[in-house]
């Protein structure tokens, strides 16, 4: 489509003959005004003026077909002159250039320049006229809906700061502001920009992927240490995928499948290793419901969301995301230390001799406790238990 063709047809007849213009606008071949499609005939009356636009003509050889008719007596037309003043011109869009609800966008395409009316709102059609699934009203609620349910990772920072996770509570909190910030810009009507929209969407794009990321890497069963790197090369492998293409959707799958296969590894390598389960059952069962809440976030999002829906549908994807966090952060106590065996020592009896007194050879003793050599033992065993048990964690 290329963008509206104005054609501008004005005769000039002899004031003394009553004499009219008929033609036809038509593409492939030449078409007479009686073979004319309706909206494309012409009829022009004595020295008056016709402009006729055609709105996005498809591509294409076109004809105007022009001819006189005589209204006056066939004498009068015999000497009479018939001057044409013909023009044709191109103009960006429509007349009306997208009415209040588009804007006129200028595109180039294989070396064809061509415009288009981009219609916001919900409006449709050449000229952003059809108002059939409009949705002006919605629009204040639409941006209340997608940055208000941005709120429901607040309580994960929260939680995540309490459990002494400060580097999964930045994530979630750099996620939640720019995921706010995102779509309170990524409007037609009611939009605030804090800076320019492809920054705020790559932003939110890192935020989303890196909180998966970071979430997975929390669940593994390695040492602290080990996370901070992994949580380093998490997110810059978020930068890098979502800079080559951010809406390439197999990529974020590839990667998510990934760290989720490593943390269920540790897992296995774990369990194996000590002879028991890793994580216990009870956390386990801990984890179901926020799988359930992120596994019907993903299906909402994969298969419910439509252009109508949006607004509550990604709405409701930022409130069961958000909210299956609180279920996979690890507990606080992972991070405690427990007090070692190091310091524990057997008192051995010891023999004192007084030789400030004045009574020679007198002997003081001072008497020890017995010491249960298997209590000692078992202590021992517990306390390197749950040494061990905090490595697992």
């Amino acid at each position: 489509m290329t963008s509206s063709e104005i054609i501008l047809v004005k005769p000039f007849v002899s004031s003394n003959v009553n004499a009219s213009v008929v033609g036809c606008i038509s593409k492939y071949r030449p078409r007479l005004f009686d073979k004319c499609e309706y909206d494309y005939k012409i009829n022009i009356e004595k020295n008056s003026m016709v402009i006729r636009s055609l709105p996005y003509p498809e591509m294409a050889l076109w004809y105007l077909t022009l001819q006189y008719v005589c209204n006056g007596s066939a004498n009068e037309c015999l000497n009479a002159s018939l001057t044409l003043m013909f023009q044709i011109s191109s103009s960006q869009c429509t007349k009306q250039q997208c009415g209040a609800y588009g804007v006129c966008r200028i595109l180039t395409s294989q070396q064809n320049v061509f415009s288009t009316c981009l219609c916001i709102a919900g409006y449709r059609g050449y000229g952003c006229t059809d108002s059939t699934y409009a949705y002006v009203s919605k629009s204040l609620l639409s941006v209340l809906f997608l940055t208000i349910s941005n709120l429901m990772f607040l309580p994960a920072i929260v939680l995540a700061i309490y459990r002494r996770l400060y580097i999964e509570a930045l994530i979630y909190f750099f996620n939640m502001f720019f995921s706010t910030f995102y779509h309170a810009c990524d409007q037609d009507i009611n939009k605030f920009c804090i800076f320019k929209y492809d920054g705020l969407q790559l932003s939110d794009f890192i935020g989303s992927y890196a909180s998966f990321v970071i979430t997975l890497i929390t669940m593994a069963i390695v040492p602290r240490s080990i996370k901070a790197f992994l949580f380093m090369l998490g997110v810059l492998t978020c930068i890098v995928i979502n800079s080559r293409d951010r809406f390439d959707h197999l990529q974020f799958i590839c990667l998510i499948s990934i760290t989720f296969i490593f943390t269920v590894l540790t897992w296995v390598i774990v369990s194996i290793r000590y002879r028991r389960l890793q994580p216990s059952r009870k956390r386990l069962l801990l984890y179901m419901p926020g799988f359930l809440l992120a596994l019907t976030a993903l299906i909402l999002f994969a298969f419910c969301e439509t252009d109508e829906n949006y607004w509550y549908i990604h709405s409701l994807w930022h409130i069961f995301i958000g909210s299956s966090i609180l279920f996979f952060l690890p507990h606080k106590n992972s991070y405690k230390r427990e007090p070692t065996t190091q310091g524990i020592r057997a008192a051995e009896p010891s023999i004192n001799i007084n030789t400030d007194s004045p009574s020679i050879g007198t002997v003081n003793q001072v008497i020890a406790l017995p010491i249960d050599n298997t209590s000692l033992s078992s202590s021992n065993t517990d306390s390197s238990k749950k040494s061990t048990d905090n490595l697992l964690n």
